[in-house]
């Protein structure tokens, strides 16, 4: 999987908008240096959401949960655009600051936490989590943060959806972000990456009922705790760098699981490989598609909705028609 990630990030260094090549002339350099930034924001990308996913269906007990399905990827918009607002209008103390990887990403870790903690409390039935009320606040949730979003691009000032904001909103790689924002993000991700990987036994242990979890050692609260954080950072950073995109921490883990087994120390890296590799497959299609119309580069997230869509509608058949049976 490595040596693939590795082969797919080449080719993706000679795509670019003018052909596919290595780039030559004076500024090869330069467009080098842009095409790896985005090579390597879409690898941060994808390994957040996948492994994100992989926490949230271990912190909630359900193999759909994932990051855009339970809102969190529509919440972390929703905090950097507020934050985007707070920062324009001059509200509050201390916003003179501007708008930086830290910034953002508070306010984007913010509303992926508050949607979590919402669709948490919701989505169980006298203290038990139901999965398919769990999946219903989750769409309801994105649907509301969905028109949170839209309320505050209808705002007036410079607060609202910048041009490029509309296909951001939509997954897509932000190509504006200065490296230092991108190599910040990418280093809270793979701390974050590594503090699960830490825990992966525990993991595997809180996949059984709370009694034998416990029997075995485990304290499922501080797991809970560190889980819960832990899928809001890396849910919030991805929005950063690349807006919402649906599905990646869903099919990843399930992905991960059928080529390396269900033991999260291996689950954890091989989804985060998985993601990588999709993201970056995706944005290779992307360029690709720009190449031949010349009309712009498709945002990834049409590429990831349509995959994960079908796959989210596979792996939710067993459920549905389980009260007719």
């Amino acid at each position: 999987m490595l040596l693939l990630l590795a082969g797919i990030f080449i080719f993706r260094l000679s795509l670019g908008s003018s052909g596919i090549g290595w780039p030559e002339g004076e500024f090869a350099d330069y467009f080098l240096q842009l095409r790896s930034l985005r090579g390597v924001e879409a690898i941060c990308v994808g390994a957040a959401l996948a492994v994100g996913g992989v926490a949230l269906q271990v912190l909630l007990r359900n193999p759909l949960a994932e990051p855009y399905i339970l809102g969190l990827s529509s919440g972390a918009a929703v905090g950097v655009m507020a934050q985007l607002l707070l920062v324009h209008s001059g509200l509050g103390i201390g916003l003179a600051i501007q708008s930086s990887a830290l910034a953002n990403h508070g306010g984007a870790l913010l509303g992926s936490l508050l949607s979590l903690v919402i669709v948490y409390l919701l989505g169980q039935r006298k203290g038990v989590i139901d999965p398919l009320g769990l999946l219903l606040v989750g769409v309801i949730l994105s649907s509301i943060n969905g028109s949170i979003i839209m309320l505050i691009n209808y705002i007036p000032g410079s607060a609202g959806l910048r041009e490029d904001m509309a296909r951001w909103m939509m997954g897509y790689l932000h190509e504006s972000l200065p490296s230092s924002t991108v190599w910040t993000i990418c280093i809270i991700t793979g701390i974050g990456i590594a503090v699960l990987w830490k825990f992966a036994a525990d993991m595997d242990a809180a996949t059984f009922p709370s009694d034998e979890a416990h029997s075995l050692g485990v304290r499922l609260k501080r797991l809970r705790i560190i889980l819960f954080l832990i899928s809001g950072i890396l849910a919030s950073g991805a929005v950063v760098l690349a807006g919402p995109i649906a599905f990646v921490g869903l099919v990843c883990p399930h992905l991960a699981r059928l080529l390396v087994g269900p033991t999260h120390l291996r689950v954890i890296p091989a989804s985060a490989l998985c993601g990588a590799i999709l993201i970056l497959v995706a944005d290779c299609f992307s360029t690709w598609i720009d190449i031949l119309t010349n009309r712009g580069r498709l945002p990834i997230g049409i590429f990831t909705a349509v995959i994960g869509g079908i796959s989210f509608l596979w792996l939710l058949r067993p459920q549905l028609g389980r009260n007719n049976s």
